[in-house]
């Protein structure tokens, strides 16, 4: 009985949870306006440190700095600021 509830719970989490890192771009229905904690000049990547080396992380906000012409430098992390699986988040600078 215990396996069958290990294996429920790693299921409910794996479905819910996206285990690659991303932007926070995150919006309300209908909305133009991003909740998350990205913008155009200040980018915030989502990541879990376990899993995606600063490379991985840099490269994305690499891509969100280009969308503006601009290069990412990285300003601060915070831990539990995220989503269950990815729990930390890179802030970065676009100049």
């Amino acid at each position: 009985m215990k396996k069958i509830a290990i294996i429920f719970l790693a299921g409910l989490l794996g479905a819910c949870s996206q285990f690659v890192p991303f932007e926070d771009m995150r919006r309300e229905a209908g909305q133009i306006q991003t909740v998350g904690q990205s913008s155009n000049d200040q980018p915030a990547i989502c990541y879990n440190p376990l899993w995606h080396d600063e490379e991985d992380i840099l490269k994305l906000a690499q891509q969100a700095c280009a969308r503006t012409n601009k290069k990412a430098i990285f300003k601060q992390k915070t831990h539990f600021s995220c989503c269950l699986v990815n729990s930390s988040t890179a802030f970065y600078t676009c100049k």
